[in-house]
């Protein structure tokens, strides 16, 4: 079972975007603390000496690897607080954000922690798919807004590093989940998720990161099928048959004006839907639309070389 609740909870930030942390720290004023004793570390993979001179009452650790899940479980080995909050480095802390996370696991003793509610900032005429990001407020258990005992943490061995750039905080939660543990959730623990600049392959970014599900398939399957299901979304799904069903049309020598047309559009309506929030930007959306075209094909390779690399079979 886990322990209560310490009066010292440790907040740990893995970094690798040297231009948003001081966005970041600069949200943990009074009102995010509260009456709860708080450290803030962060563990960044660049030079941290003049952030240490601008940011004296933070713990700076620099880490070469780049891996996420390598820089939190150091963040953790250096953690004094008996609950550990992760943020990432571009996202906000609002009002309130620690406190209230701390009293939901002093008033929810049998939690081994508390995911929080994720806010995406709406960046209105910039090019940014608003879109994409929304799903972040969906509950989850991402570690840019959550809270974990540290004894739980220690139960599970932290993050495993091999899952070097996503899907580290899902298997984590999965490997709470398997030791028969519950991770409650506080809506009113909000983090506001920033607008991202240079995010314009952000979608096959996406699809090569989940080179990592085999390996998760493979460590929680139940838990897979229930909660994620399947690496492809509807939408990759669906252009992966239209694709399909042009190269059918080829190989048989049967006309392929309708099938390319309906294929054409397709793509197109979902690069206009995906930018929608933030306007009507040709070029983004452009990349947008030749990123929905090979999607499919990056999603396949991705999932290929997971499966050779972790030598685990992916069944959906």
């Amino acid at each position: 079972m886990p322990e209560a609740l310490t009066p010292f909870v440790s907040i740990v930030i893995a970094s690798h975007r040297q231009d948003y942390i001081k966005k970041c720290l600069d949200g943990f004023n009074r009102d995010v603390r509260g009456d709860v004793s708080a450290e803030i570390l962060v563990v960044a993979d660049y030079q941290v000496k003049q952030f240490e001179k601008d940011y004296p009452e933070v713990l700076w650790f620099f880490h070469a690897d780049a891996s996420i899940p390598a820089k939190r479980n150091t963040g953790i080995m250096h953690a004094r607080g008996g609950v550990i909050g992760f943020i990432d480095d571009d996202c906000v802390p609002v009002s309130g954000w620690i406190v209230k996370a701390a009293r939901y696991m002093e008033q929810n003793s049998l939690h081994a922690g508390v995911a929080g509610r994720t806010i995406v900032e709406q960046a209105k005429g910039i090019s940014y798919p608003v879109r994409e990001f929304k799903r972040l407020e969906k509950p989850g258990f991402r570690t840019n807004n959550i809270f974990y005992r540290k004894d739980v943490l220690a139960k599970v061995g932290g993050f495993d590093s091999r899952f070097t750039f996503q899907h580290e905080d899902v298997d984590l939660a999965f490997s709470i989940l398997g030791l028969g543990l519950s991770i409650g959730y506080c809506p009113d623990a909000k983090v506001l998720h920033l607008h991202r600049s240079k995010e314009n392959w952000d979608l096959l970014k996406n699809c090569y990161n989940r080179r990592f599900d085999p390996l998760l398939y493979a460590k929680h399957k139940p838990l897979y099928r229930k909660w994620i299901k399947t690496p492809f979304t509807p939408s990759i799904a669906l252009t992966l048959v239209m694709h399909g069903l042009l190269l059918a049309c080829l190989c048989a020598g049967l006309a392929v004006v309708l099938p390319g047309a309906c294929d054409l559009a397709y793509t197109l309506t979902l690069s206009v839907r995906r930018n929608w929030y933030s306007g009507i930007h040709c070029g983004q959306i452009a990349r947008d639309w030749l990123s929905y075209c090979v999607s499919p094909f990056v999603l396949l390779g991705a999932l290929a070389f997971g499966i050779l690399k972790f030598k685990k079979l992916l069944i959906f």
